[in-house]
């Protein structure tokens, strides 16, 4: 099983091949996607994406992970010296 497509992509929007829904941020896995609400991890800008948000999704069997880093590129990725530690 292969994660969704992103079908399309603009500022404050992207739209999963598949879906109609249009989300502001998202997580994609194989079979699936939702709304990526940072509020939940307390990610931020800086210090950037939470091991809980990659948690999430290495554990519904994600093999590559490609973790977008915004339009303007400022969103950190969160990864200290090369390696994210997922136990969270």
């Amino acid at each position: 099983m292969t994660s969704p497509e992103i079908a399309s992509l603009s500022w404050g929007q992207m739209k999963i091949k598949g879906s109609n829904t249009t989300y502001k941020d998202c997580k994609v896995w194989p079979g699936g996607s939702r709304t990526w609400d940072w509020r939940e991890t307390g990610t931020e800008h800086s210090p950037g994406v939470q091991p809980a948000d990659v948690k999430e999704v290495v554990e519904k069997g994600v093999q590559t992970l490609v973790i977008g880093r915004g339009m303007s590129e400022a969103l950190k990725d969160g990864i200290q010296g090369g390696q994210l530690d997922l136990d969270c």
